[in-house]
């Protein structure tokens, strides 16, 4: 799989081409500064690391979800993120991903789509099984595996098909952190309204949700290339 490093921060980002496009297999690092969620909004770019209250980058770096989850970033700072050559994708190429995806594999399904681009490894390289759920009875996951193997395609399970490793980083909303583990949350560069932006959510099933949110929310970034 090829390779990306952002020169701002030498972080280095795994890169997976759907289609047309090629996306950062990981969701983005940078962090110029950060935030406590508690910071009032006013409009200005915020970064957040989830649990993380304070002001100091070196610490939030330190964090194990900066490692794990990377960074939440609110709308004005999700814009304006991206490393050079890449940008944040707008709503339609968000369609157009998860579109290239169920019209191009016959497995897959409007319902199903999501299993094929979540994780099915633990990001902190624990005990192996997909973050997205609750470990699962040893027969019951047998049967998921071997449909997988016999179908090629996600049954009712995280399967990550294309290399997109998608992983639930949480949000950051109302003050606090929330859902990391459950659910993942992924800005689009498309305004609703001067309020509200639309967003990609993922859960534990296989749905890939469209939500218009509030751009003071935290959540989580992947960019594409130009």
């Amino acid at each position: 799989m090829e390779t990306f490093t952002d020169p701002r921060d030498g972080n280095t980002y795994r890169m997976v081409c759907v289609g047309r496009q090629c996306w950062m297999a990981e969701n983005l690092k940078y962090l110029p500064s950060v935030c406590p969620a508690t910071t009032s909004p006013d409009g200005s770019p915020c970064c957040f690391v989830y649990d993380y209250q304070g002001w100091d980058v070196s610490e939030a770096k330190a964090a194990a979800h900066y490692r794990n989850y990377g960074v939440l970033y609110n709308w004005p700072a999700a814009v304006a993120t991206c490393p050079p050559g890449w940008h944040l994708p707008s709503d339609a190429e968000w369609s157009e991903l998860t579109d290239s995806m169920v019209l191009g594999h016959g497995g897959l399904s409007w319902k199903t789509v999501a299993y094929a681009l979540k994780a099915c490894a633990s990001p902190d390289g624990g005990d192996g099984r997909p973050p997205w759920e609750p470990a699962e009875l040893p027969a019951r996951s047998w049967r998921r595996t071997i449909g997988r193997i016999l179908n090629r395609t996600p049954t009712g399970h995280n399967a990550d098909l294309f290399g997109f490793s998608a992983l639930p980083g949480g949000r950051c909303t109302y003050g606090g952190f929330y859902y990391v583990g459950c659910l993942g949350y992924w800005w689009s560069g498309t305004e609703v309204s001067p309020l509200r932006a639309w967003c990609r959510q993922m859960t534990s099933d296989g749905t890939v949700n469209r939500w218009d949110m509030n751009k003071p929310y935290g959540y989580s970034v992947r960019c594409v290339r130009d």
